[in-house]
């Protein structure tokens, strides 16, 4: 996996981390993510990435929200971390913390439509449903062919009793399929 080139170079094991991540081998990815802030233990992302990829190895997800916290320390202003600790805290059991993450990261990047489906999911989950339908709406409003936003809107929607606005965004999730 490494050549002598790359083992002291933080960038070559985060890479590294990712794909073996992206290629579902989260023990190795955990390894790689380490190494990484071995070596660079300033770099923000590192340590937000190895806190989600500890996450997904452990459920428990002390050690992961203490990379995260520590992620936060480093750069506070980074949206994509906030997001990450919104994500840990909902796989467990958090909602209305995770909405608190979730909500931060809306905040510094309110462009990025995946936190607006995070924050949408944490409140469905609160059952707090209009605040869930206003989340999904600005996704669509960001991605407006997303099939998943469509059909989020519309489960809300269903949930409110709102069943002829629930049909057309259910039809248009099949639609963007």
């Amino acid at each position: 996996m490494t050549d002598s080139t790359h083992t002291d170079d933080p960038d070559y094991w985060f890479s590294s981390g990712e794909r073996e991540r992206d290629a579902g081998n989260l023990r190795q990815a955990q390894l790689c993510f380490e190494r990484a802030t071995v070596l660079d233990p300033y770099n923000a992302v590192y340590w937000s990435e190895l806190g989600l990829v500890m996450n997904e190895n452990d459920k428990s997800g002390y050690d992961a929200l203490r990379c995260i916290r520590h992620a936060l320390e480093l750069d506070s202003r980074c949206a994509a971390i906030w997001c990450a600790k919104g994500v840990v805290l909902f796989r467990q059991g958090d909602p209305e913390a995770a909405v608190v993450a979730f909500q931060r990261a809306t905040n510094l990047n309110p462009h990025e439509a995946d936190y607006w489906m995070n924050l949408g999911l944490a409140y469905a989950a609160l059952e707090e449903y209009k605040h869930a339908l206003l989340a999904f709406e600005i996704g669509i409003e960001i991605v407006p062919t997303d099939s998943s936003f469509w059909e989020r809107k519309g489960t809300v929607l269903l949930a409110l009793g709102e069943k002829e606005r629930a049909e057309h965004c259910l039809a248009n999730a099949r639609r963007f399929c």
